[in-house]
């Protein structure tokens, strides 16, 4: 248990609800990066998918990213070992509330997803000075 805060996305006060969906069958792999001090990168190894067929949407504290078109296969061609799949997923990841997307790209088979948690003031620690 020493090592769970380092899967929490911008937050750390939910475990249960995170250990809840973390059992999902793994597919498609994935990082998740701590970039600053308030930023992230969710890094999803996808590996011959276009775009066009991916779908990412942040929604009350779930950010989503779906598979929605099976990868299609040549018929002339036959596989002598297929260890990348092509299949439809969903993929959710439980963030903080004040967590936005700031940018998506594919870079080297990877959908890359920088997150930012923009908190306001009102809710920042304040440091207090003794007299």
């Amino acid at each position: 248990m020493a090592d769970l805060p380092k899967f929490f996305v911008g937050f750390d006060r939910f475990e249960h609800d995170f250990l809840a969906s973390a059992v999902d069958g793994g597919y498609p792999r994935y990082n998740i990066l701590q970039t600053g001090d308030a930023g992230y990168r969710v890094e999803i190894a996808l590996p011959g998918w276009d775009k066009k067929d991916i779908e990412i949407s942040l929604f009350k504290s779930v950010l989503s990213v779906k598979g929605t078109r099976k990868q299609v296969e040549d018929p002339n061609e036959t596989y002598a070992y297929k260890g990348l799949s092509g299949k439809q997923f969903t993929r959710n990841f439980r963030v903080g509330d004040h967590i936005k997307l700031k940018k998506a790209y594919l870079e080297r088979g990877l959908l890359c997803l920088d997150l930012i948690e923009n908190l306001p003031e009102s809710e920042k620690p304040v440091t207090i000075t003794i007299d």
